[in-house]
């Protein structure tokens, strides 16, 4: 099937083009520009609209989705907040729900947000059959180990053997790292750079004890970090130094983590991103930076050579912003809000959008439900409906997540 989407503004991120076409073929992206080759059917935008690649989250913990947040903090590392977490009563409801139930939230919260993939940090032994059932892409290319400490949670096989499999296979190697202040966490560089394992395939999450040092190691090393800020900010009352970063060279990336500690979706992560930067340097961080954060550097972060860009044989994960600013599409994007998404298709299929696109919906073999998100009606793949029905049942009353507010017709 070959449909090209016509109208609006083409946000690459790396370009801003105007009056393009984007041609779609086989989940790819097969032309941007003007196209005379025949397809199937066309995706009528508004002029005010702005086509972006679909968003990137590089951190997240769908196993981990509910709401609302736990804990009193400052913390003095990611282990103390854990034992919170374990010991409260939503903790417990949670735990009504099942597994797979517990992936589909997290899935759609990232979906209704305009996020096409996902990294989430659980291992295989945990996520790989849940994985193929998700309406989104779910990072499955990775090697993971939970920390460089004693109280690493033993998801990996162990340093040194997690990070030669990423190298051997060419995918990242994940860890959490300097997630807290102990003398223990704080060594979280020295013992990557020790073992060997410090690199460009090297994926860092948190950092908020790193120092100067660690910084520049890192660097030199061209390893590559993902930034929580909302997380970071609500456990330890700050983040990492992320202009120390930035001005370093090092590649960092944007992750929600989940929201039982962080933000409701990438959306409010890219606009306390901002509001944070400013706050702690007197600064804005540019837009367009943060934009890149859950595009371009995402992708190059977590070795998604053929994601994060609206380009030739790209996949076709794209993302419709409505009423954006064309003159300013990056601002945009980051003051998105759940009524500002217009249609998000991933692997060439719309997977949600305007009930106006209905029609469009029906070229594809896929199930779809009606709801209604802020009292606008979309369409959504899947069965939403079944899903909130289930969890109703399971914690015997009609819970609804602000991060999936949805109501049904």
């Amino acid at each position: 099937m070959r449909y090209s989407i016509v109208g609006g503004v083409v946000v690459t991120p790396d370009m801003i083009i105007r009056g393009a076409s984007v041609t779609v073929e086989d989940g790819k992206i097969v032309d941007v520009g003007s196209s005379d080759a025949p397809v199937d059917f066309q995706i009528q935008l508004d002029t005010d609209d702005l086509l972006f690649p679909a968003m990137i989250n590089s951190h997240d913990h769908l196993f981990g989705n509910y709401y609302p947040r736990i804990g009193s903090g400052p913390y003095l590392n990611w282990l103390a907040w854990d034992n919170d977490l374990k010991s409260c009563e939503l903790y417990r409801e949670r735990s009504h729900i099942a597994n797979i139930d517990l992936y589909l939230l997290g899935s759609y919260r990232n979906l209704i947000s305009g996020v096409a993939t996902v990294s989430d940090h659980i291992p295989h032994s945990v996520n790989s059959e849940f994985i193929p059932k998700m309406p989104m892409t779910v990072m499955k290319d990775y090697t993971l180990e939970h920390e460089c400490s004693s109280f690493d949670l033993k998801w990996g096989r162990g340093i040194s053997v997690e990070h030669a499999e990423a190298v051997k296979k060419d995918i990242p190697f994940i860890t959490h790292i300097e997630e807290g202040f102990d003398e223990e966490s704080m060594l979280g560089i020295d013992i990557l750079d020790e073992l060997k394992a410090l690199d460009e395939y090297t994926v860092l999450i948190h950092g908020i004890g790193f120092s100067k040092q660690d910084i520049e190691t890192i660097a030199r090393r061209k390893a590559n970090v993902v930034w929580c800020p909302s997380s970071n900010y609500y456990m330890f009352q700050l983040t990492t130094d992320i202009k120390g970063l930035l001005d370093a060279g090092v590649s960092v990336s944007l992750g929600t983590d989940s929201p039982m500690s962080g933000g409701l979706n990438i959306f409010e992560e890219m606009q306390f991103a901002r509001t944070l930067y400013r706050k702690i340097y007197n600064e804005d961080l540019p837009y367009r930076t943060i934009v890149e954060m859950v595009t371009t550097r995402a992708a190059k972060n977590l070795r998604l050579r053929n994601e994060g860009k609206v380009e030739k044989n790209f996949k076709a994960n794209l993302l419709v912003i409505r009423n954006g600013d064309v003159n300013d599409p990056y601002k945009s994007l980051v003051h998105s809000w759940f009524n500002s998404v217009k249609l998000v298709i991933i692997d060439g299929v719309p997977v949600y959008g305007d009930h106006t696109y209905e029609h469009v919906m029906r070229h594809f073999d896929r199930h779809y439900q009606a709801i209604s998100i802020n009292g606008l009606e979309r369409i959504l793949v899947g069965k939403p409906h079944d899903l909130y029905s289930r969890i109703w049942e399971n914690v015997r009353f009609k819970k609804v997540l602000p991060f999936f507010p949805i109501d049904f017709y």
